[in-house]
């Protein structure tokens, strides 16, 4: 690897940087790609970096998931992979952003629409009345033309007013059948990494037991209680790691012995 502090450049599978006023915290950030300074060139770190890849006095370690990336970074699978993956791809396929619902249209109650066909009937049946007489029938075919116009519109806006509202609630419905696959699929893909974890712990348990008595620190009766600096050790020792290691703990002798005893290249800040 090499690392680039201000206007020096280190080179090396260990690197001590004791001397240096270097937040370990930014090194571990620059070499997961998340900081540009300090500038480190380094393989790519495996997810178990996420966990264990910055060991300090004050971390937390969720064990058991690091210990399963560990297994990840091994090569193991597990029988749930396919479905996990499964999973992943038709979560990412939902589309659950809230639905763009058309606006309401007022609606038209039957009343009015009862109102104006009697008003229509009626009219016409002044037409028919008059036209029976010879008598002048230019107001009363007005009167008709306004009221059939009227009636019309209504019944436009009543039917649109009628497909919208039905347009929302399938909108709607849609929209919460999503969000309903969505808690499912995720219930189903936590379940299903569970599963698997517990599959990669189990695998690794008498390594990281084994781990946990060689690496400096504390030794619980059971491994899993270990605190989170020996634990994360004994993690980084079982796994493999060709992203540098960030260490701020003084259980080692120097920087070369704890790269020895991780097998993994290292950064002493």
């Amino acid at each position: 690897m090499k690392l680039r502090v201000t206007e020096t450049t280190y080179a090396g599978t260990v690197i001590d940087l004791r001397t240096r006023a270097v937040d370990g915290k930014a090194i571990a950030a620059s070499i997961r790609g998340q900081r540009t300074l300090p500038i480190v060139s380094c393989p790519e770190p495996p997810s178990v970096y996420a966990y264990a890849g910055h060991v300090h006095p004050s971390m937390g370690l969720r064990t058991r998931t690091a210990l399963a990336a560990a297994a990840r970074s091994l090569g193991h699978e597990t029988p749930q992979d396919d479905a996990i993956a499964d999973c992943r791809e038709r979560l990412a396929e939902l589309d659950c952003s809230t639905p763009d619902l058309p606006e309401p249209v007022d609606p038209v109650s039957d009343v009015t629409i009862d109102g104006l066909q009697e008003a229509v009937a009626t009219h016409r049946g002044r037409l028919t009345a008059r036209r029976a007489v010879g008598a002048d029938d230019g107001a009363v075919q007005a009167d008709l033309r306004d009221a059939a116009m009227e009636l019309s519109e209504r019944e436009t806006r009543r039917a649109a007013a009628r497909e919208t509202r039905e347009l929302r609630r399938e909108q709607a419905r849609a929209y919460r059948d999503t969000l309903e696959e969505r808690r499912r699929l995720s219930d189903e893909l936590a379940n299903r990494r569970r599963c698997a974890r517990a599959t990669l712990v189990d695998r690794l348990s008498d390594a990281f037991s084994q781990a946990i008595a060689t690496v400096p620190g504390s030794v619980p009766d059971n491994p899993f209680d270990a605190d989170p600096v020996t634990a994360a050790l004994a993690v980084l020792r079982v796994a493999r790691t060709p992203a540098p290691v960030v260490l701020e703990t003084d259980r080692f002798s120097s920087p070369t012995a704890a790269s020895d005893c991780l097998d993994a290249p290292l950064v002493r800040c």
